[in-house]
């Protein structure tokens, strides 16, 4: 019950993080309902687990709670890889950005 709790109060947190960023402009609409369905998702899952068996169910996977372990995994691999490709395309944008920036300075 106690991680119940604790996971609540860490996603009311985390909501009121993204109602912050939408509020000044750093979020769209789509990024606050994209998280904040997100987030209540998990709480749904903490609060009742055995709705996860209908996940486990449909992937072939003996425990509700294995399948969302699975397809957490599985998302933050590709979240990660996404951030990747992201951090690669600024890297060159800033290195195109200050090569030029320097051929013009040389003039």
């Amino acid at each position: 019950m106690v991680i119940k709790v604790l996971v609540s109060i860490f996603v009311a947190f985390a909501i009121s993080r993204a109602v912050l960023r939408y509020r000044d402009k750093s979020f769209g609409i789509f990024a606050l309902l994209f998280w904040s369905i997100l987030w209540a998702v998990i709480v749904f899952f903490v609060w009742l687990p055995k709705a996860s068996d209908v996940i486990a169910e449909a992937i072939g996977v003996g425990r509700g709670v294995d399948a969302l372990v699975y397809v957490s995994v599985v998302a933050l691999f590709y979240a990660s890889f996404r951030l990747y490709v992201k951090l690669e395309h600024v890297e060159h944008e800033i290195t195109v950005l200050i090569r030029n920036f320097a051929l013009k300075s040389k003039k």
